[in-house]
């Protein structure tokens, strides 16, 4: 038998393999795909939608009685409330889905805390078209919205990336997608409850609905009691 040359199968001898080829494999092995500093959205709806209904009614007996801030005249129509709608007992049905909802992302997202608290809470009543610029909510951990009345085809509300102003190149893409999209629109609906990190750039983008009905929303912040320390410092949140 020749030394390096493998013999037929079916010969009384062993066959001898040839030498193999070196690698020609072009991908990785064990691949993975994983996010780097995620930026999270919680949303759900409410379980009682009749909540929604009354709600709307006290905070049009607040709209009536004069308190509150209206658009100036010649504005698009709109209406904002105190900011602490958290104290009223009509309120308190909502309050409690709230503070429950916004604790379990608190615990999602780990947060060490004596509490939390909402700092803030007040209601819209704009034109259903009404569009508002983009903004953040300062001073707070985290933000969130309830859509109390929603006509047909109001405006939704566009959530931007925090990173987009930090990107140095923007190429164009085959399609939108999860990883390169800068804006998300969540369409306004009825009982539902959106939950962010209040750095998290928002707005309301102008809608096409009947001009007859209003859009009604309750924006809301939450806030963490406790002690934040670290190697150099600590912070007591009262």
């Amino acid at each position: 038998m020749l030394v390096g040359v493998p013999q037929p199968i079916g010969q009384s001898e062993t066959p001898m393999l040839s030498t193999p080829p070196a690698a020609t494999a072009t991908e990785l092995t064990e691949k993975r795909m994983f996010m780097l500093f995620p930026t999270p959205m919680f949303m759900g709806k409410l379980p009682d939608m009749s909540v929604c209904d009354r709600v709307e009614k006290k905070v049009r007996e607040l709209q009536k009685s004069g308190k509150g801030r209206a658009a100036p005249k010649g504005a698009s129509p709109a209406w904002m409330s105190p900011d602490d709608l958290y104290d009223l007992p009509e309120m308190k049905e909502l309050v409690d889905v709230i503070m429950g909802e916004t604790g379990k992302v608190l615990d999602a997202f780990a947060v060490k805390r004596g509490s939390h608290y909402i700092t803030s809470m007040w209601a819209n009543i704009t034109h259903p078209n009404h569009r508002q610029d983009i903004h953040v909510h300062p001073n707070c951990f985290l933000s969130g919205l309830v859509y109390i009345k929603t006509p047909i085809n109001c405006g939704p509300t566009l959530f931007a990336s925090p990173r987009k102003f930090t990107k140095n190149f923007e190429p164009r893409y085959t399609a939108k997608n999860e990883l390169n999209s800068d804006f998300i629109i969540i369409p306004a609906e009825k009982g539902r409850m959106l939950i962010w990190p209040s750095h998290v750039p928002h707005a309301v983008e102008q809608g096409t609905a009947d001009e007859t009905e209003d859009r009604i929303t309750v924006p809301f912040n939450i806030m963490i009691r406790g002690r934040i320390e670290l190697f150099t410092a600590s912070l007591n949140l009262s």
